[in-house]
């Protein structure tokens, strides 16, 4: 397991810092009634060609004696890119949580991620309540497809002459559903208690470069296996949006010192992507393909452990990378003490080909392919610093 000594300081304050927060959430502030807004599955993304809409979750500190009126809106959305459904939302006396929607009015009109912020009307707004944090949502413009090549459409020809499969059903934009078995029994609050989460979502993939006349290779280059989102909720748990151990270190921590020179924080403006290349098509027939989709990665020591090798590119870390190449000195300390701004740090801490973590959550990472059904599967896991055991990923795409 790697990095344990990164948190050999700070894990005895953080039941006491999880105490804490979790009573401050729990009661509220001086006898105020906040009003909290989470997206379902913490995945406050929507795709500008996907009307699909995104539930957002309504809880308050405590109940209310009698029906009450919230109305939200949009801020900043100059552009009529989104909008509201069940708004106003009534909570309904004597219960303390609701529900209302975003969606997307599938304009087509980025070319970049935006964000767009979900506030309240504070005149309004009831006496004695008050909105705890407004809700960001990131706003993706419609997904690149990579125009085949000729050497690729060449490749697939081949694939069809030789083994009677299309592959190219399986390339484009694809519907995928993500299920996750978290495990919980994790170091923060955030990750410690078990659940399951259902992501649905669409991944763009193309045929890799590294493909072969006598094997296909897949690669994802959006949102590989729906998970793109989901991985940046838990590499900002891991990190800024961590109030319990991560940014509760002191102004002279590597951590916060970091967050200085970069200018890296919870409200920062970044982008987050990923990719997935060399997923391996093998045992090739009319029938189906097993997909080995594992792969080597090397963590930020330089030392190489075996996961699926997802790629990340994010903006801060960037930051950070050209500090540490022009030779700052300063950064170097910061980095060298344990200061990260890379993803790869945080996520899949262990390795996923052996049961590292020795827990119950581990199954072997595969995939496959079922040219009769129309379906690729998968199946793996994945972990990150303040885990408590391996989550268990199953993925189904339909073409």
């Amino acid at each position: 397991m790697k990095h344990l000594f990164f948190w050999g300081g700070v894990l005895l304050t953080a039941a006491v810092a999880s105490t804490a927060c979790n009573e401050e959430k729990a009661t509220g502030y001086s006898g105020t009634n906040k009003i909290y807004l989470s997206a379902e599955n913490n995945n406050a993304v929507i795709v500008e060609s996907d009307n699909t809409p995104l539930k957002v979750e309504v809880t308050l500190t405590s109940t209310v004696e009698t029906a009450t009126t919230l109305t939200f809106r949009l801020e900043d959305d100059t552009q009529e890119l989104l909008s509201l459904e069940g708004n106003p939302v009534t909570i309904a006396a004597g219960e303390k949580s609701a529900t209302f929607q975003v969606v997307s009015t599938v304009k087509s009109l980025l070319t970049e991620s935006t964000y767009i912020i979900v506030g309240i009307d504070a005149a309004q707004l009831p006496a004695g309540m008050e909105l705890a944090e407004a809700l960001r949502i990131r706003v993706n413009p419609n997904p690149a497809v990579p125009e085949l090549t000729e050497e690729q459409k060449a490749l697939l020809a081949g694939y069809k002459e030789k083994y009677g499969v299309d592959l190219t059903a399986f390339l484009g934009v694809m519907k995928c559903q993500t299920t996750l078995n978290i495990p919980g029994n994790g170091t923060t609050n955030e990750f410690s208690t078990p659940k399951t989460e259902e992501i649905p979502g669409q991944t763009v993939i193309t045929l890799s470069e590294e493909s072969t006349a006598d094997m296909p290779v897949l690669k994802m280059v959006d949102n590989p296996m729906g998970l793109t989102e989901y991985l940046y909720w838990v590499f900002r748990q891991n990190t800024v949006d961590d109030d319990e151990i991560w940014t509760q270190q002191g102004e002279e921590s590597a951590n916060q010192r970091l967050m200085d020179r970069i200018g890296w924080t919870a409200t920062s403006e970044e982008t987050f992507n990923v990719t997935l290349d060399g997923i391996r098509c093998k045992n090739l027939s009319a029938t189906g393909a097993d997909l080995e989709i594992l792969g080597p990665k090397e963590d930020s020591y330089g030392d190489t452990y075996m996961v699926v090798p997802f790629d990340y590119s994010f903006t801060a870390w960037d930051r950070q990378k050209e500090l540490l190449d022009k030779g700052d000195a300063d950064m170097q300390e910061i980095y060298d003490q344990g200061g990260f701004a890379n993803p790869t740090f945080y996520l899949f801490y262990c390795g996923a080909d052996t049961n590292e973590w020795e827990g119950e959550n581990w199954l072997e990472s595969k995939g496959h392919i079922d040219f009769e059904k129309g379906e690729m599967t998968f199946q793996f896991v994945i972990d990150h610093a303040y885990a408590g055991d391996y989550t268990r990923v199953h993925v189904t795409y339909k073409k």
